[in-house]
């Protein structure tokens, strides 16, 4: 998840070739891919064409699986084969979304870097993008560079962002949290603070004209839930609220209001959704003395819920090697979990990461870190839960939004669990930010970095309590890019002629302000 944009990037928006109506051309394919169209009946000619799609697909060209999928899409239709075609239509959703993930090859990159840094060496700017490669892919015969390698090039080094920072004489995020972190807690309160009260709306806008005229379109909209630091939630309202079909509730680990529109009701030029509520936030400090953690209890039935594996929350022996490395001979739950979080403070450096490819190829964000070791809020939060539970200490990773002013954005943390203590809370993203601080000295960035281990600044919102929730009623086998997350509305139509997922995504935004 972006935290954010820290230089005006050529970014190829993810929807930029999926939403309904785009008449960007498909690139050709590579030398090697031909496309077999058999002179039979359309029905026929789209099954020989789905196939090479997978082949393709599954030998990673995405560039020709496209095509075969779009060829092969286009013959369904003619068929009037509609579950054949919405198979093909979403197999198509996800080869662009790869493609669109990983726009540029070396020649279309190194152009890109030279335009932003002209004044720095070519030599020096070939290094940088030799350093990126771990987060190319390898497509169609060629190496393509993700969409955010010219920002992970900033990321990467620090003596730049702090230059630029300096330029700027502000330091985004560090500047305005470091008044709270430095900020006398008061005793004998317990871990949480003073409550910061909220409302919000989460918005939904559609142009009439990229849904079909007939047909259900199937919504899943977030919605804050009550956890730990979040209270006093109130969904205030869902509009329009003849097509709320239902509701999780407040009290579950995911927060979400399903609705089903019948299209052939829309008539005005949008349609437009709306859920309205207001929750209570509070910072949390927890002081916690080692000598008087308990150990875990294994029976406990969140013990075993949150020490297993999960989509994204992959253990791998990768993963289990390394925490075991990291935390020796340490057999405290409290001190394991502060190993763990130093170790991925320190050696994974934070960067944006291709989440629609990771998703779409079924990639888990903690397998992504461990290969890679870079990642972003979502990639490290995952790949520091991963650890913890590989060393059986139950642990989460909490998605929703920061609200930084200046710097709201979709975000996820993590908590880890000591019996007695409840959930402590960690962010190893949000600690990242103090080594971009042109001003400030070692100690402070200490101090700062210490601060998100056991303490949450308040400018949080929770929509999950973890990644990889299900979602309530199902999706199916709808392609819906972030699976394990829901901080956008999800969207399913199957009288849609493209895949109406990234609507979801174009189409929303959420608004919060204090009250």
């Amino acid at each position: 998840m972006k935290r954010f944009l820290v230089l005006p990037v050529l970014l190829v928006c993810v929807g930029a070739l999926l939403v309904a109506g785009c008449s960007v051309p498909v690139q050709q394919s590579p030398a090697g891919h031909s496309q077999t169209q058999p002179s039979s009946s359309p029905e026929t000619a789209g099954d020989a064409l789905f196939a090479q799609g997978e082949d393709a697909y599954n030998s990673s060209n995405y560039y020709a699986a496209a095509e075969y999928f779009a060829l092969a899409k286009e013959n369904y239709s003619a068929a009037g084969d509609a579950a054949s075609f919405l198979r093909s239509r979403d197999m198509l959703f996800r080869s662009r979304g790869v493609i669109e993930n990983f726009p540029y090859n070396r020649s279309a990159m190194e152009a890109v870097v030279a335009e932003t840094f002209p004044d720095v060496p070519a030599a020096e700017r070939a290094a940088w993008l030799d350093r990126e490669k771990n987060g190319t892919l390898n497509s169609d015969g060629e190496v393509w560079y993700f969409d955010e390698t010219l920002n992970n090039v900033l990321f990467h080094n620090t003596a730049m962002m702090r230059e630029m920072n300096a330029q700027a004489n502000h330091t985004p995020m560090y500047d305005e949290l470091i008044p709270l972190i430095t900020a006398q807690w008061k005793d004998g309160t317990g871990p949480y603070g003073e409550p910061v009260s909220y409302k919000g709306v989460a918005e939904l806008s559609i142009p009439r004209g990229d849904l079909p005229a007939n047909g259900t379109l199937k919504l899943w909209v977030p919605v804050p839930i009550e956890s730990g630091s979040q209270t006093n939630v109130t969904i205030v309202s869902v509009e329009p609220a003849r097509y709320v079909k239902s509701s999780t509730g407040t009290g579950a680990d995911l927060g979400l209001v399903y609705l089903e529109v019948p299209l052939e009701e829309v008539t005005g030029p949008f349609l437009n959704v709306s859920a309205r509520f207001r929750f209570v936030q509070h910072e949390q400090r927890f002081r916690i003395d080692p000598a008087h953690v308990q150990p875990c209890d294994t029976s406990d039935p969140e013990y075993l819920k949150y020490t297993a594996p999960s989509g994204n929350i992959a253990i791998t022996p990768g993963i289990q090697a390394k925490a075991r490395e990291i935390v020796g001979n340490e057999t405290n739950p409290y001190l394991m979990a502060e190993k763990v979080y130093w170790d991925v403070v320190s050696t994974h450096p934070y960067s944006h990461a291709p989440h629609i490819y990771l998703d779409f190829t079924g990639t888990p964000e903690s397998v992504y870190v461990i290969s890679t070791g870079i990642g972003d809020c979502a990639s490290q939060s995952a790949y520091y839960v991963a650890l913890l539970r590989s060393l059986g200490i139950p642990a989460r990773a909490t998605g929703g939004y920061q609200m930084i002013e200046g710097h709201a954005d979709t975000h996820f943390w993590t908590g880890f669990y000591l019996k007695g203590h409840g959930w402590i809370p960690a962010d190893v993203t949000a600690a990242e930010g103090g080594e971009w601080a042109y001003n400030a000295t070692p100690g402070e960035v200490q101090r700062f970095k210490a601060y998100y281990f056991g303490s949450l600044d308040p400018f949080r919102y929770i929509i999950q309590n973890d990644m990889d929730i299900p979602v309530t009623p199902d999706l199916g086998d709808a392609a819906a890019p972030l699976s394990g997350w829901m901080q956008v509305p999800k969207l399913a139509c199957d009288t849609c002629p493209d895949n109406p997922s990234v609507l979801g995504i174009m189409d929303s935004k959420v608004t919060i302000t204090k009250e």
